[in-house]
């Protein structure tokens, strides 16, 4: 069992101002309002200090740290990193039993079904019957930390503001830059649109409906909308932003003062010495479009022209060794994004052994090929199976964990890839698409075109570029649907913690209910006390998955309650 302390709802949480490098990154100018700590993103920011080149380049950076807000109860919280695990959790590659920050209700399953000869339905024990009841019940403002859904709704309108407040500080005459100026500002003014996409990008494709807010005086005069518009809608303003930053970065040439700029743009932790190239920053957005295409459409509703879609956008997108956008951590006592939250909030320390909140997943483990090398990056859990941890549900065991990066023990020194106990710096997640995502998406779209072994060829291209050591696909004249086995398995392990794992089982027709033709034959630690008398040892078993999940989430309370639908508006409840 992990830390005690995490075996309850957890409200001892560190209250811990924001730590020094954090500080000196948004202290803008002699201002002392962290820009970090308001909790209203549109409230007026300094630009006076938004004139110089340090100030700039800071509030640049400052994006990052829109990643943090303060919870009520809590105190500065990672949003970024509570929604990125939910989703993690709701695409079943890890999962998170605790109460948390309202951590495991996304992932409270309807309910499972034992095989022959036991054929038990299991229902989950938290006494609502679908994630939908879970999650109404406890969106309001009275729950504090427990409303699951607040939280990238919230993380990613911070961030949208404070790309416009950027761009709108990038128009100022004021504002004084050494050197190559015009390349700075268009560098800065991409990102700015970039981060727009990016936001816009995860709300489209996480909620029923959205604000569009692409005023760039927003921060500073308070400005909002009341019309909230469907998810579709907010995925084209995604692209529209994604689109303006391409352009700008196609007009871009690379030199000294781009690379000095990118630099500083990038915590030091984000490994800012992986340049980004104009170049790729284009490739980059191309991907993210075709993933915008792709995981908001169910692939039984795909046509032939879908699939041609993703193929054009894919074709444009990331190519092997380009650069993506990475999160990193700095070792312990080093500030960053991770650290002075009460639980160390990245997903590569989240579910190692004395991480926090999350656990691998059976059916992660499930979905790897049999001889993948990357298999040996997980072992038996220390202390033995983690069955029905806290009695939260039969789905939340496992038997594995993963290597961390620093472990020497002979057995398992050098296998590491997923997990850290120390914040090594080899502990670097992507989140943003990258080459293998594009790789894979080509490929998805290759098969159900007809075209299997292209696709195969692609998947065989994955696979090496991780070390996969599995036998070539390409050419062994296997179907279309044995192809989809190896590609759904591929996206699994091969994009693991990459944040496509929940969208791949939304798409996928996996998360919907039973009845509707969804849910999936799962791996299930199942309790002896199901299976047997009493002593009987907890058992893998392939069980019937029924999910019963919501595609779209509905639109937070804590954002309802003071901004209520305007006329016209698209439905903002399930």
């Amino acid at each position: 069992m992990k830390h005690m302390n995490k075996q309850l709802y957890n409200t001892r949480l560190l209250k811990r101002a924001l730590l020094p490098l954090l500080a000196s990154t948004l202290l803008l100018g002699s201002c002392k309002k962290n820009i970090l700590q308001l909790l209203n993103p549109n409230q007026p920011i300094p630009q006076g200090a938004l004139t110089t080149e340090n100030g700039i380049d800071a509030f640049a950076q400052g994006i990052f740290y829109k990643w943090i807000a303060v919870e009520t109860g809590d105190g500065n919280l990672n949003f970024f990193d509570i929604a990125w695990y939910m989703e993690s959790n709701m695409g079943d590659e890890d999962f998170t039993p605790y109460s948390n920050f309202g951590s495991r209700y996304p992932m409270n399953i309807a309910k499972i079904t034992l095989p022959p000869p036991y054929n038990t339905p299991v229902v989950n024990p938290s006494g609502f019957a679908t994630q939908l009841n879970i999650l109404e019940s406890f969106n309001t403002r009275a729950a504090g930390d427990g409303n699951s859904i607040q939280y990238e709704w919230d993380c990613f309108y911070y961030v949208n503001a404070q790309a416009n407040a950027l761009l709108t500080a990038l128009a100022n005459p004021a504002l004084k830059l050494s050197g190559d100026a015009a390349t700075k500002i268009k560098l800065l003014q991409a990102w700015a649109y970039y981060w727009k996409g990016y936001s816009y990008s995860k709300i489209g494709s996480m909620y029923l409906a959205g604000l569009i807010d692409d005023n760039l005086d927003s921060a500073a005069k308070g400005l909002t909308s009341n019309l909230y518009v469907p998810h579709d809608q907010v995925i084209a303003n995604a692209n529209k932003n994604f689109d303006q930053a391409a352009a700008i970065f196609g007009s871009i040439t690379e030199n000294g003062d781009y690379d000095a700029t990118f630099k500083l743009m990038i915590p030091t932790f984000n490994v800012p010495g992986n340049i980004i190239t104009p170049a790729m920053w284009v490739r980059n957005i191309k991907s993210f479009e075709a993933r915008n295409y792709l995981v908001n459409r169910k692939v039984a509703a795909m046509t032939s022209s879908d699939w041609t879609t993703v193929q054009t956008l894919a074709a444009a997108g990331m190519q092997q060794n380009d650069y993506a956008l990475q999160w990193g951590s700095a070792p312990l006592g080093v500030p960053d994004l991770t650290k002075g939250f009460g639980f160390p909030l990245h997903p590569m320390v989240l579910h190692a052994l004395n991480g926090g909140l999350s656990y691998v997943s059976e059916r992660l483990i499930q979905d790897i090929m049999p001889g993948d090398k990357r298999f040996t990056a997980f072992k038996l859990y220390p202390t033995g199976p983690q069955v029905n941890v806290l009695n939260r549900g039969i789905q939340f065991g496992t038997r594995y964990l993963p290597i961390d990066f620093e472990d020497t023990t002979a057995a398992y020194k050098g296998k590491g890839r997923y997990a850290t106990d120390n914040y090594d710096p080899r502990a670097l997640v992507s989140i943003a698409p990258t080459y293998e995502e594009t790789a894979l998406m080509t490929a998805e779209a290759d098969i159900y075109m007809g075209n299997v072994d292209a696709g195969l060829k692609l998947i065989d291209a994955v696979r090496a570029s991780q070390g996969a050591g599995l036998p070539t696909l390409a050419g062994s004249g296997i179907t279309a649907d044995s192809a989809l086995v190896h590609l759904h398995s591929e996206r699994r392990i091969g994009l693991y913690l990459h944040n496509t794992s929940w969208y791949d089982a939304r798409r996928w027709g996996i998360t919907q209910p039973v009845a509707q033709g969804g849910g999936r034959i799962g791996n299930i630690l199942v309790p002896g006390t199901l299976i047997g008398p009493s002593g009987t040892p907890a058992t893998i078993l392939p069980c019937l998955i029924d999910y019963s999940f919501s595609d779209y989430w509905d639109i937070p309370q804590n954002e309802l309650d003071f901004n209520a639908p305007g006329p016209g508006s698209a439905p903002i409840k399930n």
